[in-house]
């Protein structure tokens, strides 16, 4: 195996980066991972399954507006919509995987991206895995939140920029913000990858623009794939906690059954971050997933 390797593409004023973990051995097919609104693209590097890394190359997407990606300019309503979104991802996957099938593996927001893809790119995917993800833009608990206060102006504007610069401060706000992702938080502080994880994507954490997130958590609110939902034929796995403080339960359970080809995974019990509050159930779902679909 070699060392990952930062690449990045441009489009639209946006700079897309990729990380990638080619494996000359793989056996498998090679699995793209997008990241969670907030985190990095480093942010599956200290998880990943030794399944993984063994059997496939696997590559990291770096969600628009997150560093090391970034934007020329000021940004606008029309500077990422759902086209714009997806055209991103899929030259970024081009760009490191120029022909070939893949799976494509996505975490909240990471989960809207890989079925956005799905959607109007289906020609060269396996399969999909939505991790709390979601078809519309509108989230509740500390992303709705924030998203509230992106909307705003003046005081509004103030206290979403003052939460993300206190957040940017220390790898310990960044830790404690996670806490309010998860139902089983002691599972979560137990989970031993979390430490690392956080301690990965700190660096691009304090880089990230807090004005060009704010603009991207206000936007997201338009967007909407439910009508495009009959169009994505791709096997998707649907891996949602029903207790969910961030992502509605009710609109995951929804938008599953209405994708044609779909399993759901129910986890009760569990938050946001299902992978390290049902670790073990979660990293069995996923990987025999992936194995059903090479």
């Amino acid at each position: 195996m070699t060392d990952p390797q930062l690449s990045y593409i441009e489009y639209r004023g946006h700079r897309l980066a990729t990380l990638s973990h080619p494996n000359p051995a793989a056996s498998r097919l090679p699995v793209v991972w997008i990241h969670g609104l907030t985190a990095s693209l480093r942010f599956w590097e200290a998880a990943m399954y030794p399944e993984i890394t063994r059997e496939r190359s696997w590559y990291s997407v770096s969600l628009p507006l997150h560093h090391p990606s970034g934007f020329d300019g000021e940004f606008t309503p029309d500077s990422l919509d759902e086209k714009i979104f997806a055209e991103l991802i899929r030259r970024s996957i081009d760009n490191v995987l120029p022909e070939g099938r893949f799976h494509l593996v996505g975490y909240s927001l990471g989960g809207f991206a890989c079925l956005n893809y799905a959607a109007k790119f289906p020609g060269r995917v396996a399969s999909v895995v939505s991790i709390g993800g979601f078809m519309t833009g509108r989230a509740r608990g500390l992303e709705g939140v924030l998203q509230f206060f992106a909307r705003g102006r003046g005081l509004r504007r103030a206290i979403f920029h003052l939460s993300w610069w206190v957040m940017q401060r220390h790898v310990f706000f960044l830790k404690v913000a996670t806490l309010f992702y998860a139902r089983r938080w002691r599972h979560l502080l137990r989970y031993p990858p979390l430490d690392p994880t956080l301690a990965a994507i700190f660096p691009d954490v304090r880089r990230h623009n807090i004005r060009d997130q704010r603009a991207l958590f206000r936007y997201l609110l338009d967007m909407d794939l439910m009508d495009e939902i009959e169009d994505i034929q791709t096997p998707t796995l649907v891996i949602a906690g029903d207790r969910d403080p961030i992502i509605p339960y009710e609109h995951q359970c929804a938008y599953a059954g209405r994708l044609p080809n779909c399993e759901f995974l129910s986890l009760e019990g569990v938050g946001h971050v299902s992978f390290a509050e049902a670790p073990e159930t979660f990293r069995h779902a996923v990987l025999n997933w992936l194995v059903q679909y090479d």
